[in-house]
């Protein structure tokens, strides 16, 4: 009987990753703990003694580094990846061009009450949506992630860009 267990955590919870685990299936066939998001390739056990072993001997080691791991889970949920900040940057700056877009054509195409509602939105994006994502709101990732969905193939590099694990650490959804 083959066990597959995390080398991380110890789980058993080992599956073939899924894009939300951050990998793209069918080009790639790595696994991930459920239980704590490790990527990469499996402890393999042919009995449970030898599985049961190796949770005594990870019981262990966690007793002893017990105290220290709940400060470095800690630092690392503060941790902001360099990645968001260039994010929130580069939507303030979308943002801006697109208003002065929208403000050369206001004459031609767009009525008063249109205007209004770019303004809006041009509030939102520009200052909202980036405060949310450099404090690494959980609410701005979702948001961030269907507008990045929705958009131009930039759109698409941003929203894989914050699929990955650390990013996602760092919002709070892993």
């Amino acid at each position: 009987m083959e066990i597959k267990v995390c080398p991380n955590c110890g789980s058993n919870k080992i599956y073939q990753g899924r894009m939300g685990d951050g990998v793209l299936t069918g080009y790639s066939s790595r696994d991930v703990c459920r239980n704590c998001g490790y990527q990469g390739m499996p402890i393999i056990f042919d009995s449970e003694k030898e599985y049961n072993k190796f949770m005594e001997s990870k019981k262990i080691k966690n007793n002893i580094k017990n105290e220290s791991s709940i400060k470095e889970n800690k630092q690392l949920k503060s941790k902001r990846p360099f990645g968001v900040i260039i994010l929130a940057f580069l939507i303030v700056i979308e943002a801006i061009f697109t208003i002065f877009l929208y403000y050369g054509f206001r004459d031609y195409y767009i009525n008063t009450w249109l205007w209004i509602y770019y303004i809006v939105v041009f509030l939102i994006s520009a200052i909202i949506l980036p405060l949310g994502l450099i404090t690494g709101k959980s609410w701005a990732w979702t948001i961030g992630g269907m507008l990045f969905a929705l958009s131009t193939p930039i759109g698409l590099v941003f929203l894989y860009y914050i699929t990955r694990p650390h990013v996602k650490r760092f919002f709070g959804k892993v």
